[in-house]
């Protein structure tokens, strides 16, 4: 293999270069990485932008654009002479749950392949939850029991609501309000965590910066040349963990950046990792998700029938190296 083509991933202490291997004896080509961790995060500076600037915009909206941005590019890219990486995405739809609850938006599957032949294969699951500004309100039913196209009938009430001028703020402060400590949901993916020996991670939208604020309705979308905060992932673990806490209360920005920091000391990211670095760092090449060495993905299959689905949507990358 070309000297390039065999560049290892990372590097250790002091700028020392150590192997991340995928498959025995193969270590992804650094242009691969690249590749991947730029295209995540235009996803991540996307979202986050938007989230910024409508900060109404419903989790399954900000869902949809997450696996809209992959959908756009479904196909082979070449890399080398070795390396081929195929990017699919597929939106399942909703109203599938694990008892009677839904225990993740976004299934992300790694899949490494040699010669087209499957060696082993990863899944991790995420669950949703953005950050409210305020004064905004989570929404926990619809007193109207609207569905399908229904959803997007607003009463007049609910239309001059959205439509009347104010002033939206993001803080540390600012809370994940439809995360609740030791809800039936929390219960729920616990339950199915432990049954399946599969960890589920809380992919948490943010703005792009924060503070932030913006009046609304919006006049002109903002400039944001950086995205500072963003799209971030923590093990729900770590959530779970949260001390000193009610039942029901719903954890601010601080309250994850601080429990993040106590667990991950010499990670440089805050408040969870940004969704780019746990894909490439922590799940593709890393020890988060769970890894199934099954012929014809045999492990995956039989977990994702248990329920029919656990998610709505699915993202998978597959690496092939063809020697």
């Amino acid at each position: 293999m070309p000297e390039q083509e065999n560049a290892l991933i990372t590097t250790g202490p002091a700028g020392v270069p150590s192997p991340v291997y995928v498959l025995p004896g193969l270590s992804l080509p650094v242009q691969v990485v690249e590749f991947l961790t730029s295209l995540i995060a235009d996803c991540n500076r996307r979202i986050s932008l938007q989230l910024a600037t409508f900060p109404n915009a419903h989790e399954e909206a900000l869902d949809l654009a997450f696996i809209a941005h992959f959908a756009s590019m479904q196909g082979a890219i070449k890399f080398g002479s070795h390396w081929t990486v195929r990017i699919d995405a597929h939106y399942i739809g909703g109203g599938r749950h694990y008892r009677n609850w839904e225990v993740a938006d976004l299934g992300i599957m790694a899949i490494f392949r040699r010669g087209g032949k499957i060696e082993k294969s990863k899944l991790t699951f995420l669950e949703s939850k953005k950050l409210y500004a305020s004064p905004l309100k989570v929404q926990e039913y619809d007193p109207f029991h609207r569905q399908g196209m229904g959803r997007l009938l607003l009463t007049e009430d609910e239309h001059a609501e959205i439509v009347k001028p104010k002033l939206l703020k993001y803080t540390e402060s600012s809370r994940y309000k439809a995360m609740q400590l030791g809800s039936q949901q929390q219960e729920a993916m616990h339950s199915f965590s432990k049954r399946f020996g599969i960890g589920i991670h809380y992919l948490l939208y943010n703005p792009s910066v924060l503070p932030w604020q913006i009046q609304t309705p919006v006049e002109q979308a903002p400039s944001i040349p950086e995205n500072k905060v963003g799209m971030r992932v923590i093990p729900k673990g770590l959530v779970d963990g949260l001390t000193g806490k009610e039942k029901g209360y719903s954890p601010s920005y601080t309250d994850i950046s601080k429990t993040f920091a106590k667990q991950f000391k010499e990670s440089s990211d805050t408040a969870g990792w940004r969704i780019e670095s746990f894909i490439c760092d922590h799940f593709v090449t890393g020890n988060e998700g769970l890894v199934d060495e099954s012929p014809d993905f045999r492990t995956m299959i039989g977990l994702l029938s248990q329920k029919t689905s656990p998610i709505s949507s699915a993202l998978s990358i597959t690496f092939d190296y063809e020697a």
